[in-house]
Formats: structure tokens, C-alpha cells, sequence
């Protein structure tokens, strides 16, 4: 339900105040009826969204030049289409939850009068549009008394992404919203891993790995950890779960192994990703995802010495599991992959972050965020042949 909490900043107020009705709904700030001149010369009434950063009013400068129509595409008194003078994008999309037939983008000279504040980006829209209306129905720019009413839109990130807004990207994010994913695994891929997923909107991200955070770990993991962090011998998934939450909710930490007696806390699991190095753990975990119907993918790097060349031969795997291929949990590695020299005990940043990235990019897929014209099961990197190869 809309609200009609006090206007939170004389920005806003200043739209009212000229009889505007005026809605703030989350990352976007919309003006409702909006009179403008449709294409068979007639005024129509549109809704214009702009996104909407609290900091940047607090700066006084905007970022976003542009705004979306609720309706059709403008056209001016005569009739003549707005969309080669006006319109940026004519494709439709869902934007503030809202069918949007096109993005205007009319630009002021100069540009930094036009963008010091929402007043006067949404006024100088609304006058181009009414200069139209003006010649047919001039009554009909005439206003009353404004407006303001204001949603809440939840989400898990502590400040909203602007280029996210901007993009008009909300429709395809809502693919991401995945209630519970867990990450088996938080060394340097599952590190990563955590990294990608946690700027995804997905409302829980649990966190399983017994280990102590050690020096070693800090040249494997995203971005710089503090010295006392280093030395601090805390669980990795403590850790991490702290930095991250910085930025988002729904980051919960579970220091331990997963065995057959936590098994079942994965039971309403939408999706889980196991990077881990023992391939006993691995088949257990595998085995009773597969049983319980959850998706999932399986992660892994190798990396040899080539001593005569004094060279590295690295590779990474990435093995995506559903119920239509469950029967490929057999091929998966099961032998403790530290016993069968599989990574040598070599890891390195670059090859971690392309084995998680590579898994991410196969999850989104999974969940129809990305195009996928291949559909593979299995993604093998080899850095020999700078290829992947599908299977």
C-alpha cells in the first residue's frame, strides 16, 4: 500500500508544490499524470519515471539524464513521432514495476542546470512535452493541487544500485531472487563465488566451511583483508560473512564441514554450489542434491608444473547438475583430489576468480537471466588452448 509519509527533501517538495503528483517507489521517482500529445494528435495522460539516489540530491548533481514513459511514444502537435528527437530505447520493458513504452533523453544546455536537482530534470520534460499539448488543448497543462505518496521497496542491499536503475535491468534482476543458496566451500573459488553472489538479489547466502582463515588464504580471496584479520585465526566463514554484510543482509555463516549430519540443512536449498577439494565430501554432497531434486554446480581447478619450461598448465571445470542430467553426479571427481595431485596444492587468484566467474555466468544462465543457445552440462577452461570447451 502507498503511504503518505512527509516529503523527504524540498526537491520533492518543489514538484508538489507546482501540482504535481509526485510517487517515490525505491530506486525511482515518478510523476504521474503528465499530459503529452499522442499519435493521433490527441492529449493523453503518461507517467514519467526518473531513478532516484538520495545521494545525489544530497550533492546537488544527477547522474541520469534520462526518463521512461508510461504510455506511448510522444509525438508532437502536428503528429510527427518524438522517437528520432526524443526517444533513447523504444523497446518495451518493465521499469518501477511498470509497462514503459521508451526512454527520453533530451539533453539542456547546460547540462549541469538541468541535472542540479529532480525539480528541474522532471520539470524540463514535462515542459517539451507540454509545449505540444499547448497547441491542441492548452487547458490541459493546467494544475491543481500536488500530491506525494511513497513505497518502501524492500531489498537485501544496504544502498541502492544506481546503474542497475538506470540500465532498467528490475525485470530481469526479479530472475535472481532466489530465496536460500548455500556455497559448500569458501576458499579461493568459493571466495569469489560469494563475491559475484552477493551482488545478486538472492535474500539468503549460507556459508559452509570448518576452516581457520590463515595468511595464505588472504592472496586467493577478492579485494585486501586487514592484518588483524590475517593473524586473527577466525573461521573463513565468519569472516566473510562479516565484510559482506557490510554491503547486504542475508549473509549467514556456518563454520563447520558439511557431513551426513547436516545434510538436511540444505533440503530448502533453490541452489547450492560446492567448491570444495575433498572428493568424498563431494559425491555426499552431490548425491543428496540430486536425491532431494536441488540444482546445483560443482567447481574445480587444476593446475600442473611444467618443470622443463618452467611453466604452469592450468585448467578449470565447471559442472552444472539438474534433474534433467542427474546422472552425470557419477562422472564427478570423488577421490580426495589432494591425494590424486588434481591441483598439485597450487591455487591462484586468476584462475579461481575465472572457475567462479564461469560458474556464476552458468548460474544465470540456469535461472534465464542470460541467453544460452549451448546448454552445456560441462565447461572445461584450458589455459593452453585459451578456450573453453562445452560438453
Amino acid at each position: 500500500m502507498l503511504a503518505n509519509p512527509i516529503v523527504p527533501n524540498a526537491d520533492l517538495r518543489r514538484l508538489i508544490d507546482d501540482g504535481f503528483h509526485v510517487s517515490l517507489e525505491g530506486q525511482h521517482l515518478v510523476i504521474h499524470r503528465v499530459p503529452y500529445v499522442i499519435k493521433d494528435r490527441t492529449v493523453a495522460y503518461c507517467s514519467l519515471i526518473s531513478t532516484y539516489n538520495e545521494h545525489e540530491v544530497a550533492a546537488g548533481q544527477i547522474r541520469d539524464h534520462t526518463v521512461f514513459v508510461v504510455g506511448e511514444i510522444p509525438h508532437r502537435d502536428d503528429g510527427v513521432s518524438l522517437q528520432e528527437a526524443m526517444v533513447a530505447n523504444a523497446s518495451a520493458q518493465i521499469i518501477a514495476g511498470r509497462a514503459v513504452a521508451c526512454q527520453l533523453s533530451y539533453k539542456t544546455e547546460p547540462l549541469s542546470a538541468m541535472l542540479s536537482n529532480y525539480h528541474s530534470k522532471m520539470t524540463h520534460y514535462i515542459r517539451k512535452l507540454g509545449s505540444y499539448v499547448e497547441a491542441i488543448d492548452p487547458s490541459a497543462n493546467v494544475r491543481g493541487t500536488g500530491s506525494f505518496s511513497a513505497r518502501t521497496v524492500p531489498s537485501v542491499f544496504h544502498f541502492p544500485n544506481g546503474s542497475s536503475a538506470r540500465a532498467g535491468l528490475e525485470a530481469y534482476e526479479q530472475k535472481l531472487e532466489l530465496q536460500k543458496v548455500a556455497i559448500i566451500g569458501l576458499g579461493g573459488t568459493g571466495s569469489y563465488l560469494l563475491d559475484g553472489l552477493a551482488k545478486t538479489p538472492v535474500k539468503e547466502i549460507h556459508l559452509y566451511d570448518h576452516d581457520v582463515l590463515e595468511p595464505h588464504n588472504a592472496f586467493r580471496f577478492p579485494s585486501a583483508l586487514p592484518m588483524d584479520i590475517v593473524f586473527g585465526r577466525r573461521k573463513k566463514t565468519d569472516v566473510l560473512t562479516e565484510i559482506y554484510n557490510q554491503f547486504r543482509s542475508g549473509v549467514i555463516s556456518h563454520p563447520e564441514r558439511v557431513t551426513e549430519t547436516n545434510l538436511h540443512e540444505l533440503k530448502n536449498c533453490q541452489f547450492v554450489f560446492i567448491a570444495v577439494d575433498h572428493g568424498p565430501s563431494r559425491s555426499i554432497i552431490a548425491q543428496f542434491l540430486v536425491a532431494q531434486g536441488i540444482p546445483f554446480i560443482d567447481v574445480g581447478i587444476g593446475i600442473d608444473k611444467i618443470a622443463d619450461a618452467t611453466q604452469l598448465h592450468a585448467r578449470a571445470r565447471v559442472t552444472l547438475i539438474t534433474t534433467a542430467n542427474a546422472h552425470l553426479v557419477d562422472t564427478l571427481p570423488v577421490a580426495d583430489d589432494a591425494d590424486e595431485a588434481v591441483y598439485g596444492n597450487i591455487q591462484l587468484s586468476e584462475l579461481n576468480a575465472l572457475n567462479a566467474n564461469l560458474a556464476l555466468i552458468r548460474y544465470k544462465q540456469h535461472l534465464q537471466f542470460f541467453t544460452d543457445e549451448v546448454n552445456p552440462s560441462v565447461i572445461n577452461y584450458k589455459c593452453s588452448w585459451s578456450q573453453c570447451v562445452t560438453q
